[in-house]
């Protein structure tokens, strides 16, 4: 009797220990799926951003921005590079350097304050104004309307086209390259020199 009574505890005991033997299995096995989905999949959040200056919403994921902030921004840029003053410029390139990608700092900077000296020496202003932005990938070309001035005279009024090549480093914004293009063909790269604007 305690025999037959030890064997069927026996039983229960080696059922049940199968059981939650298969279901730390079934676990194992669920928190290495879990794993593996974390790791591959992108499950970054997402921002959409509608602030109260840009025109258009917009998002950025990671390393990506949508084409609508490249282009909103890049508007922005080609206005603070290309509308000036001698008063002012300093502070435009100031601003727009901060922007600037470590290792195009040196270049951008260079020309621009080479530009400021011109500017400061020739009383010269410019206005700019965006009529058309295309985006390809980080690239943006912007196409605008510029008005040149020497002191208090127009000196002159022409459609330019200025590409920037942007790249996003930890939600940060880098701008690696603002140069003028041919308006017709602003993602042609095979002619381009390394000049900076």
């Amino acid at each position: 009797m305690k025999l037959k009574r030890f064997r069927s505890s026996l039983t229960t005991a080696q059922w049940g220990n199968r059981m939650w033997s298969g279901v730390a299995v079934v676990m194992v096995i669920s928190n290495l799926l879990l794993v593996t989905h974390i790791i591959t999949n992108d499950a970054r959040e997402k921002t959409v951003f509608v602030p109260p200056d840009m025109e258009q919403p917009f998002s950025i994921q990671g390393d990506k921005a949508s084409p609508e902030y490249l282009m909103q921004v890049g508007e922005w840029f080609a206005s603070l590079a290309l509308s000036y003053t001698p008063k002012n410029v300093d502070y435009r390139i100031k601003v727009f350097l901060r922007y600037a990608a470590p290792e195009s700092v040196s270049i951008l900077q260079t020309h621009l304050q080479d530009e400021a000296v011109r500017i400061k020496r020739n009383e010269m202003s410019s206005l700019f104004f965006p009529v058309d932005a295309r985006v390809r990938g980080n690239f943006v070309a912007i196409t605008g309307q510029q008005l040149l001035r020497v002191g208090k005279e127009i000196v002159s009024e022409k459609r330019i086209t200025y590409r920037m090549k942007f790249r996003l480093d930890g939600g940060f914004l880098h701008i690696i390259e603002f140069k003028e293009v041919n308006r017709e063909k602003p993602f042609n790269t095979d002619h381009d020199t390394p000049s900076a604007r």
